[in-house]
């Protein structure tokens, strides 16, 4: 499993757990386990409790960062896909901003649209630019 692949994973888990309401640490626990493998099941796991413990955090910030939509609503593949790339950006080990970012597009183009992809970007992208450190 690469890297790439863990991350589609991840978001697949983030937009499952999120419509289902059930944005917890066991779920993602336990779906991780199930589905991620190798040394991407511990990065993995851990990166899900960082963005679950951190949610209305990492929220505020889409939501100050968004001119025209807030997180209720959103697309919940779209918000999936930002919450995962700020998760990496803020707890990652070792995800440059550009890199997390780039990946996101990359995940908005395969399962969103074309117009989502750009909504991400920007959204991703002031949120940076407010905040060096976010």
């Amino acid at each position: 499993m690469t890297r790439n692949e863990a991350r589609e994973i991840l978001m697949q888990i983030m937009y499952e757990m999120d419509a289902a309401k059930c944005m917890d640490k066991e779920t993602a626990a336990r779906l991780s386990e199930e589905r991620l493998a190798g040394n991407h099941k511990q990065r993995g796991q851990a990166l899900l409790c960082h963005i679950i413990e951190h949610l209305s955090e990492l929220d505020d910030l889409i939501n100050a960062s968004s001119k025209s939509w807030k997180t209720g609503r959103m697309p919940r593949v779209d918000l999936a896909i930002m919450r995962l790339a700020l998760g990496e950006i803020r707890y990652g080990e070792d995800v440059p901003k550009v890199v997390a970012i780039n990946e996101a597009i990359n995940l908005a183009k395969k399962y969103s649209t074309q117009r989502s992809s750009r909504f991400i970007h920007g959204v991703l992208g002031a949120i940076i630019n407010k905040n060096e450190d976010a």
